[in-house]
């Protein structure tokens, strides 16, 4: 951790994104909002254009954000003179790295004589369990070990996450978990309308009132396995079992989840809406949340359907981390028959969420409102805490 003697003492952060878009970036940009009057200014260097909103972020607490060169593009030389740019134009009293492995090496190389305090590798994302093969098992090794060798602190989203990206022969207080948070006023602001905006989405897209709708919130990747929703959506038509599956997001695979809709004759059942803004207004309109994920770092999408009052049925590979105790969440083994996950999805739409207040003050207790998470994070970086899992404050850590 970056040592300090005064607590106030202003820092500048360096965070390193290799693109713009998705958990990463909104857990940077929440981060910066959040420690907007903290004496911490954020610099962010990236080889995407930025949003607006995230560049207005980003400036509200001093900082800028800088467009290296990609060096697959135009060569290690330019890529070189782009980074070493930026840093000497600030000291840094820390570098929040969120690319890992060998990519993360050239930073760390260049970072060598720059005198900067502290580089914090941030683990997003965790590896698939299961059997590996003797080559895999080896690429997991040496991948873990060299995050380790690289960061002065095993620093990530989760537990899990943590374990995938430096090892798994971690004690409790060698981990630091800063959660990726949200913004608890968009969501009681959404709640309050909660039954206006369940009918005009409803409306929007052409479903009833009292239709059962399944909602997956993801990137259209192969790792959110779109694949297995389309099959539960054939499972729903083959056994003419009410409901209709809503995709929201867009990715690489979205013309071949449309290709692959129209010609499983899904058409009716399964509707492809893209990229959807703000979420909070789309989650009323859904029944359940559906997450069938092959893996994930800690998905965020998962506490705002808690704050939404929206049940989630997902993996048994997504941490149980993101169960905040409310009785909303749900994991099941992609291994069981569809039958059960149906089951699930339909047991799990009857449920009678906790009221507003008790799901909103659960979810600031375990850090995940902008501002708990943007207090833990200061007070990591300012070394007053050292370890954090999510759960410590329910009686237990997971």
């Amino acid at each position: 951790m970056v040592k300090q003697g005064v607590d106030n003492k202003p820092l500048r952060i360096l965070h390193i994104m290799s693109g713009f878009g998705g958990g990463i970036s909104s857990f940077v940009k929440n981060k910066a909002e959040g420690l907007v009057d903290q004496s911490i200014t954020f610099d962010v260097v990236t080889y995407d254009e930025c949003s607006p909103a995230f560049v207005e972020a980003i400036e509200a607490t001093g900082g800028s954000v800088y467009q290296l060169i990609n060096p697959k593009k135009e060569g290690w030389g330019a890529f070189r003179q782009s980074f070493i740019r930026v840093l000497k134009q600030h000291h840094y009293d820390a570098v929040h790295c969120h690319i890992s492995g060998y990519r993360a090496i050239p930073y760390r190389i260049l970072l060598q004589r720059f005198n900067i305090p502290a580089f914090y590798i941030h683990a997003h994302l965790t590896l698939m369990r299961g059997k590996q093969s003797f080559i895999n098992r080896i690429q997991t090794y040496l991948y873990q070990r060299l995050n380790r060798h690289l960061s002065d602190a095993n620093v990530g989203c989760s537990k899990e996450a943590i374990y995938s990206t430096v090892g798994y022969d971690l004690a409790d207080d060698q981990m630091m978990v800063i959660p990726n948070s949200i913004d608890r006023f968009s969501f009681i602001e959404a709640g309050e309308n909660a039954d206006e905006l369940r009918a005009k989405h409803r409306q929007k897209f052409n479903i009833d009132e009292n239709e059962l709708l399944i909602g997956q919130i993801a990137r259209l990747e192969t790792v959110k396995n779109h694949e297995f929703t389309l099959r539960l959506a054939q499972y729903m038509n083959e056994h003419q079992l009410p409901g209709k599956i809503i995709l929201l997001g867009d990715g690489n695979l979205k013309e071949e989840i449309q290709r692959k809709i129209e010609a499983l004759g899904l058409s009716q059942r399964v509707l492809v809406a893209g990229r959807v803004q703000p979420i909070t207004e789309f989650f009323p309109m859904m029944d359940v949340l559906f997450l069938p994920s092959l893996r994930e770092g800690l998905p965020t999408v998962v506490v705002e359907a808690q704050a939404s009052g929206i049940p989630t049925v997902m993996a048994d590979t997504i941490t149980t981390e993101v169960d905040l105790g409310l009785g909303m969440v749900q994991a099941v083994s992609l291994d069981n028959p569809l039958s059960a996950w149906y089951q699930a999805i339909v047991t799990a739409s009857k449920t009678q969420p906790p009221t507003m207040q008790k799901r909103l003050n659960c979810i600031k207790a375990e850090n995940f409102t902008n501002e708990t998470s943007a207090r833990l994070y200061e007070q990591f970086l300012r070394g007053k805490v050292k370890s954090y899992l999510i759960g410590e404050k329910r009686g237990g850590r997971q």
